[in-house]
Parts: C-alpha cells; structure tokens; sequence
C-alpha cells in the first residue's frame, strides 16, 4: 500500500513538473511581458499561461493554421503576426479560438486558460492586456522560443475545421463596434 501511494505521489510530480517539448527553448532572462513590442510594419502577439494547474499539459497554439508555439504553467512566447485579421487556437483536449484583427506596430495578448477535461486539460482563451498577463504571472515566468530547426506540424483540414468552428462569430473579437442607426 505504501509503495502505491509512493509512486502515485510520483507521477503527480511528474506531471506538475513536466518538460516543454523539445521545440521549444527556454531562455534567460525571463522579460517582462508589458515591454514586448512589435517589429516595425508587423503586429506582436503574446501568448502566455499564469498558472501550474495543469503544468503536465502543453497547450499547442496556432495562428491560423500555422504552429506558433507552446505555453506549459506560467510560461509564455511571443509570435510576429502580419497585419489584418487571423484566427489564434490553442489546443489541449479541445481547439479554442478566437479571431483577432491585428494592425501594425502594436502588441496583443492572449491568456492559455486551463479547463478540466475528460482526458487532458482543456483550453481557453482570454484576450487580455499586457498588465493583467503580468500580473497573473506574480513574477514567476519562463520565456520560450521556438527553435527553428525542429519541425512541427501545422494543423490538418479537420483541425483547421473544428478551430474555426469554436468561434462561431463572423468579427474578430477587438473589432470596432459597427455604428448601428436606429430609425
């Protein structure tokens, strides 16, 4: 019974504490998230994630179709996006989305929240702003880098479908409200 336990006390541990995938470099020192700013003509989009809950699960994340990189607990990436609007999807045991319009010169952040999943943990996401990041993080944080010679894949057709899905809105989420005119 005591062996049991012993090793189930191990794989929670393990689990808590895993390593991010080898794609992905962890670097030294970790900066401060609210002096991220956008290479000149392109957007800067940081994806970060302020808590350990879930730690063991990475959560992948794509822009549009296209791998960016991965947040494990209070960790995050920055990703140089292309002015205009895309699609922004973690996945864990679901595929969160939202669509974002994105303009030149400017930063944007978005939060990797962990939900309870059947299996793994599930994914969502919060737009955010530079100092809420921050401060969920309580000065804790790794930052990563993709390492460009590990290949990773991108999403499929099917995934690409069920990301897509998941917004069910037709406006990026930061959009100007439309003027509406009441007769």
């Amino acid at each position: 019974m005591k062996k049991l336990i012993f090793v189930s006390l191990l794989m929670v541990l393990a689990t808590l504490t895993a390593c991010g995938p080898k794609y992905m470099v962890k670097t030294d020192p970790c900066p401060d998230v609210r002096g991220i700013t956008a290479q000149p003509g392109k957007a800067a989009l940081v994806v970060g994630r302020t808590t350990f809950l879930g730690s063991g699960v990475n959560f992948e994340n794509y822009l549009d179709r296209q791998f960016i990189g991965t947040t494990k607990g209070h960790s995050f990436f920055v990703s140089t996006v292309e002015p205009g609007d895309h699609y922004v999807t973690a996945h864990g045991e679901n595929y969160a989305s939202m669509l974002l319009r994105f303009e030149p010169n400017k930063t944007y952040y978005i939060q990797n929240e962990v939900r309870f999943g059947a299996f793994i943990a599930r994914a969502k996401l919060d737009f955010v702003d530079a100092q809420h990041l921050y401060n969920d993080m309580d000065g804790h944080c790794d930052y990563y880098v993709k390492d460009p010679s590990e290949k990773v894949d991108d999403l499929n057709d099917e995934e690409w479908k069920w990301a897509k899905e998941d917004y069910s809105q037709t406006e990026p989420i930061n959009a100007p409200a439309k003027n509406t005119v009441a007769n």
